[in-house]
């Protein structure tokens, strides 16, 4: 027979022996406990393999090991002990428990309603929150609970158009005060523009006021005594208007001076008395400097009216003792005329003949 023969034959042999094997059941008690060794083993493919340590219950191949490592479809593991490194991307499809995570960077994909929760010791979450550390100092924004709001170790630096919100009102911008904000106690303002006040006003620990009650100003005086007052010291300034009159003046018992250039021009007295200091015109617009009062019309002195004229009056009223002088005087003539006896317009004779 020939070798091809022979190897032929073989063949069929081993294969009517394998058909034979795959329809029986191999007892345990057949098979000689450590009588294969890793040696006797190279290639090939064992199935439904056990030991003390590994079941194999696969039925397609699920674990590789080669030279580069270990490649495994899923592992289910009860812990992971020691350093562990992953190299590549990490999904978690449920919660993750750690006790301190550190990330270069972290991203979140929001899909659902989700948030960071907080869950503090013993029911206590003062000072728990985000912390930001450095080689400097810890940067801390965390919930404090003695003040019941949110801390921050460092400014909160909002862009220029942004608005701090209370209630998705807008109260606080870069360049205003939200109309909602009713009440502050603000220190130091710039320039304002525009200013509208409702109520009473205080400025200067009670220096100026307005008591919008009375409806009274004042500068310097707690009660004023007049619609504006003005007080210092002792003496007090009002302007007080009436129905019919306003009183404007010292309401103190202090005289009342009219200035310009610092200088007193007239003074009126607290006794009642009037000193004008200085030249007085009357109806005219200016004062001659040869006199010291100028008068442009009649005048009465102690009930006796003086008047300027070419003749004697020859209407209105006349009372006796009223005297027109005259403004055409001649050599010859009168020095001007006076009222004898009260009428309309009264007698009226001349006096005073001028002398050749």
């Amino acid at each position: 027979m020939s070798t091809e023969n022979k190897i032929r034959e073989g063949l069929n042999k081993l294969s009517q022996a394998v058909e034979s094997l795959a329809g029986k059941e191999i007892e345990l008690s057949d098979v000689k406990v450590n009588s294969v060794s890793g040696n006797a083993i190279h290639g090939g493919k064992i199935t439904i393999f056990r030991s003390t340590g590994i079941t194999d219950n696969a039925s397609k191949l699920v674990l590789l090991v080669d030279d580069n490592g270990l490649t495994v479809d899923a592992i289910d593991v009860d812990y992971l002990e020691g350093n562990t490194v992953a190299k590549g991307n990490l999904t978690v499809q449920g919660d993750v428990k750690a006790k301190t995570i550190h990330a270069e960077q972290m991203f979140v994909e929001q899909k659902h309603n989700t948030s960071i929760e907080f869950h503090g010791a013993n029911g206590s979450l003062d000072m728990l929150g985000l912390q930001w550390k450095d080689n400097e100092r810890t940067k801390l924004f965390a919930w404090r609970e003695r003040s019941e709001g949110f801390y921050s170790s460092n400014n909160i630096d909002l862009h220029r158009d942004a608005s701090l919100m209370i209630d998705n009102i807008p109260a606080l911008s870069a360049t205003q005060l939200g109309e909602m904000i009713e009440h502050s106690n603000l220190r130091t303002v710039g320039v304002l523009e525009n200013l509208s006040t409702v109520g009473d006003l205080n400025i200067d620990e009670g220096f100026v006021t307005w008591d919008s009650g009375s409806m009274r100003f004042s500068i310097g005086n707690e009660v004023p005594n007049g619609q504006l007052s003005v007080a210092s010291n002792e003496a007090e300034f009002i302007v007080d208007p009436f129905f019919d009159v306003v009183k404007v003046g010292t309401y103190t018992t202090s005289d009342l001076e009219i200035i310009t250039d610092d200088t007193a021009r007239i003074s009126i007295k607290k006794t009642g008395g009037v000193n004008v200091h200085g030249k007085l015109g009357i109806n005219t617009e200016y004062v001659s400097d040869d006199v010291d009062l100028q008068v442009d019309g009649p005048i009465r002195i102690q009930q006796k009216k003086i008047q300027y004229g070419v003749q004697a009056p020859t209407n209105g009223n006349g009372n006796k003792g009223d005297i027109t002088y005259n403004t055409e005087p001649v050599v010859g003539g009168y020095a001007g005329w006076i009222c004898i006896e009260t009428g309309a317009p009264g007698v009226w004779k001349p006096f005073g003949k001028i002398e050749d």
